[in-house]
């Protein structure tokens, strides 16, 4: 018995068509399709692609050649069976110039049909099996290229979005997907982020960072083993619309996230094929993302204060020097406040060392959360704090220092020691005043905090306007 190839019989007798199907094909196991003409027979070839054709010469609207070469006018490689009662050398001539794979005259014999049949669909397939070897090492040989060609980009980049949307970008074209995402999971909170993704109309890879409730990236990070959807993982995991496939990125036994592929457009479902490759190329980004992190440390380490987590005195006017450009190139003002906290040396007297460093640290929190997000904050020196403000004159930079002073003298400290008191002194300067660059902005602030204290402490001072010598 054949297998259940699809045969097209194309032929304008009702005779001939029945005679084909139910005494040649249909008995020998094959699954048959029928076309009264030659138009019908190109509309079913190209709607249900059968694995072969059987025409008839002779046919109304289209002739058996003309058929032929139709589908080979769209492209249309099924093998075709040309039956005729007129046969010659000049018809059998062009049968074979149209790629005819059988020349069968009239009445047909039953096993020399089927021999042809036979012998038309092992070529079909040998063909099929020939194609798909060949696509496939080409689709291995791409992937392979594609994984030399990644390991390089990630072994090379410590900028971690960069790699992030590399490693997205380089997971779709491994699987032909049509989307990507990748998840890291936070070491504070253990909470899964969403940090890069591309969809079918993005462009570029998105650099996000965000909480995620994809259940199967998550499920995929409790079992540490790759996820096909469909069909999906156990327990109640909410389903998707569309093929996608999961996978984890581990350094070591250490599993840093999820990496994921998906097919919303095409509906494409991914096989095992899939698998190999993307896990490969999640182990070279697991190594470049831990890479990456610990670059973004040591670079984080290098311009903040170890205990405060604010700017370092370097990196401080670093910044402020951007701003010390900017404002003077476009006629903007900028301000300066020089912060310490009044009678510090007591507190480490009184309640230890540790507890003024809780104190430094609440303190910078604090001024944190009183400041916009432009404005600059770093830790000048023991227990004493600059801050620069972009687009703020000193009227502005007076109120922000007289909120902090109040706060500070209204917010008892939780310590290890309890509750401990304290106040501030701070000291304005702004280039509406005077500076000729972001050290005497700076020094100028300092010298308003020298005044405060002389005056008091608790309190807020400005830089003194310099008196014009008189003409």
């Amino acid at each position: 018995m054949a297998d259940r190839s699809k045969i097209l019989v194309v032929d304008d007798s009702r005779h001939m068509r029945e005679f084909f199907a139910d005494t040649v094909l249909r008995p020998a196991g094959y699954t048959v399709l029928l076309a009264v003409d030659g138009k019908a027979g190109l509309s079913a070839a190209l709607d249900h692609q059968p694995d072969l054709i059987i025409a008839d010469l002779q046919m109304p609207g289209l002739t058996g050649l003309e058929l032929k070469r139709a589908l080979n006018d769209v492209g249309n490689t099924t093998p075709l069976i040309l039956v005729t009662a007129e046969g010659s050398e000049s018809i059998a001539s062009q049968a074979t110039l149209a790629g005819v794979v059988g020349y069968l005259p009239k009445p047909v014999d039953v096993d020399v049909m089927l021999a042809a049949i036979e012998q038309a669909l092992t070529v079909q397939r040998l063909r099929r099996d020939r194609d798909d070897a060949l696509t496939a090492l080409e689709q291995r040989v791409n992937q392979l290229e594609t994984l030399q060609a990644m390991g390089r980009v990630l072994t090379a980049s410590l900028d971690l979005n960069q790699v992030l949307g590399s490693v997205v970008d380089a997971a779709i074209r491994l699987s032909s997907a049509g989307g990507g995402q990748l998840f890291l999971l936070d070491e504070r909170s253990q909470q899964l982020l969403l940090c890069a993704a591309r969809g079918a109309d993005d462009a570029v890879v998105q650099s996000l960072r965000q909480p995620t409730d994809d259940a199967f990236a998550a499920h995929v990070l409790h079992t540490k083993k790759p996820l096909f959807y469909p069909p999906g993982p156990p327990g109640k995991t909410r389903a998707l619309s569309h093929p996608a496939l999961y996978v984890p990125l581990r350094s070591r036994e250490r599993l840093l996230g999820v990496l994921s592929v998906d097919n919303r457009a095409s509906h494409r479902v991914f096989t095992t094929a899939d698998i190999g490759p993307l896990v490969t190329l999640a182990d070279y980004a697991a190594i470049a993302i831990a890479n990456g992190r610990l670059f973004a440390e040591v670079q984080l380490q290098s311009i903040t204060d170890d205990l405060t987590g604010r700017f370092n005195r370097r990196h401080f006017f670093t910044l402020a020097e951007r701003e010390f450009q900017r404002a003077t190139r476009f006629g903007r003002p900028l301000s300066a406040i020089m912060l310490d906290i009044d009678h510090f040396k007591q507190v480490n007297d009184t309640y230890g060392h540790a507890v003024g460093d809780e104190v430094l640290i609440e303190v910078a929190g604090l001024c944190q959360n009183s400041i916009r997000t432009i404005d600059i904050l770093g830790r000048y020196g023991g227990e004493e704090f600059v801050l620069a403000l972009p687009e703020t004159d000193a009227h502005g930079a007076c109120q922000l220092a007289e909120r902090l002073r109040r706060r500070i003298a209204a917010t008892p400290f939780n310590t290890r020691a309890g509750l401990v008191p304290i106040t501030a002194s701070l000291g304005v300067s702004s280039t509406q005043i005077t500076a000729t660059d972001v050290n005497a902005l700076v020094a100028n602030a300092d010298g308003a905090l020298y005044a405060a204290k002389q005056a008091g402490r608790n309190r807020v001072a400005l830089q003194p306007i310099p008196q014009r010598a008189p003409a």
